[in-house]
């Protein structure tokens, strides 16, 4: 046996190891389509006409069954044009119906008359061996059923082609380009037939490409199936993805700049609350003055009716400067324009003065005020006003809530930091505690909010802008302290803060409070 006939048995074997384990694999995927039983029908037409030349080989060697061989190998030949036919209907996508059943059916007829040809001897006459056990086969040219065996293949080959190119060109014609997946379908197809063509001439029979196109054809159709079924949803997974994460890319812009919108439409309305307010405080200022002026008695007498009249007038404009500084304060902040003109004051120094403010909100009350500040408390580099104006604040509030009780005013040095407290040590802990209505664990959130106020009717008695705790808190926050409370509806609560004693920089802003409240 030569080298060259020993390589063609070994293509023969290799072709029906490939066919049936194609098949199998395309068998065992979970999405078993018709498609699936179409392409395990043309692989056992290879296996068959591989698997019979193979073995009609070695009746040469003096093995028996040389007509079963032959017949074996000429079902594959005979049935591969029809598996070939049906296989590219449906990987083409073409919307055959009666057309496919018809062509179908009429293919399958003429593969029974190929058949009955093979058992009458109507293909081949003589089939001869070399001494190197080369196969040459004689074809009986004179048989009806040879030549209507060759136009039946002819046909469905033709069929297969023509069915492969409409459906290259219609993509081409869909998308302005041919698909990856119609050039394969072509590929296999053309593979196959230059295959079978190989073994349909007694010239060409005996080289081994046929086997080697086969193999090739083979494998491509596989790839076609299983992409379709098993890379395809994982590309469109892929692509599914990719097409969320753009859309949550244009989200995620869209909200950018929406947020850049918002910020912009807050620098504005800030810009415009703090330009109104210095408008305002000048009139205000104005009227004031001059109700002042006229209740010390500058521009002569006043009757009881007139000064209680100018008291209305001074009181409310002072409560409305007071908003309109309070207003000024938290677009400044807001704008990140409160600069903050810091000095090292003592705690005491401080705090002079303060309780005496208070006396008037609670003279008529039965409430005692207290003031507990720890002699050795060390100087602290803060704006004096601000944090004079946060006690304040805290006092006044808690003069509003308390009907009877104490007010008492703590503060003391702290050396240890503690978790709930974001301030580093050393820091003076300053609180204000209350006996008053207290506050709802659920309305804590709500206390430093702006403009914001406990929707309760003990709450609501007493009236306010709801400006005075966030102020307070903002302003303890830009000296790098914090503020929380605690408390219990009907005992009281307790407002903290903490100021470090150490500066965050030695940096002084060059920027001081000008506009102080007159």
């Amino acid at each position: 046996m030569s080298v060259a006939i020993a390589f063609t048995l070994f293509l023969k074997n290799l072709t029906v190891a490939v066919s049936l384990g194609l098949a199998f694999i395309v068998l065992l995927q979970s999405q078993r389509r018709l498609v699936n039983w179409l392409f395990c029908i043309f692989m056992l037409t290879l296996a068959l006409w591989s698997g019979g030349s193979f073995l009609l080989h070695f009746v040469g060697a003096g093995l028996q069954g040389a007509a079963l061989w032959r017949s074996m190998a000429l079902l594959g030949l005979v049935a591969m044009p029809q598996a070939l036919y049906l296989l590219a209907l449906t990987l083409s996508d073409v919307p055959a119906g009666a057309f496919r059943n018809w062509s179908a059916g009429l293919g399958f007829v003429g593969m029974a008359v190929a058949w009955i040809g093979n058992f009458s001897g109507g293909y081949i006459t003589r089939i001869d061996f070399t001494p190197s056990l080369a196969l040459i086969y004689t074809p009986n040219t004179e048989s009806f059923f040879y030549w209507g065996t060759m136009l039946y293949g002819l046909m469905l080959v033709l069929l297969s082609l023509g069915v492969i190119t409409w459906s290259v060109i219609k993509t081409r014609r869909a998308t302005g380009r041919v698909s990856r997946e119609k050039l394969f379908l072509g590929l296999g197809g053309t593979m196959t037939v230059l295959g079978g063509a190989l073994n349909a001439f007694p010239i060409l029979g005996a080289l081994p490409l046929d086997s080697l196109l086969m193999i090739g054809a083979g494998l491509v159709f596989a790839r076609l199936i299983l992409q379709e079924q098993f890379f395809d949803p994982l590309r469109a997974a892929h692509n599914q993805l990719e097409e969320t994460h753009t859309r949550l890319q244009e989200q995620t812009r869209q909200l950018q700049e929406a947020n850049r919108r918002l910020r912009e439409a807050d620098r504005l309305k800030n810009e415009f609350v703090a330009n109104m307010s210095h408008e305002l405080r000048t009139p205000l200022n104005s009227i004031i003055g001059f109700a002042r002026v006229i209740l010390n008695g500058i521009d002569g007498p006043l009757n009881e009716e007139q000064r209680t009249d100018l008291t209305a007038i001074y009181t409310s404009g002072q409560h409305l400067l007071s908003l309109v500084n309070d207003i000024l304060d938290l677009s400044r902040i807001a704008a990140g324009k409160m600069t903050l003109k810091r000095e090292w004051v003592s705690l005491q120094d401080l705090t002079l003065g303060v309780m005496p403010t208070i006396l008037p909100l609670v003279e008529d009350k039965p409430i005692e005020l207290r003031e507990e500040i720890a002699p050795d408390l060390p100087p602290i580099y803060v704006a004096r006003l601000r944090i004079r104006q946060v006690i304040l604040n805290l006092l006044s509030n808690a003069a509003k809530f308390t009907d009877k009780g104490s007010i008492t005013f703590r503060a003391e040095l702290q050396t240890h930091n503690e978790n709930h407290i974001s301030c580093s040590a050393p820091y003076i802990l300053c609180s204000v505690t209350d006996t008053g209505i207290g506050i709802d664990e659920k309305d804590f959130s709500i206390v430093f909010k702006e403009f914001r106020q406990i929707d309760s009717s003990t709450a609501r008695r007493a009236e306010g802008s709801g400006l005075g705790l966030p102020i307070s808190k903002k302003f303890v926050e830009l000296h790098g302290g914090c503020m929380w409370l605690e408390s219990k509806v009907g005992r009281g609560s307790t407002f903290y803060f903490a100021l470090p004693v150490e500066p965050e920089s030695e940096q002084q802003e060059s920027v001081s409070d000008q506009e102080e409240r007159q």
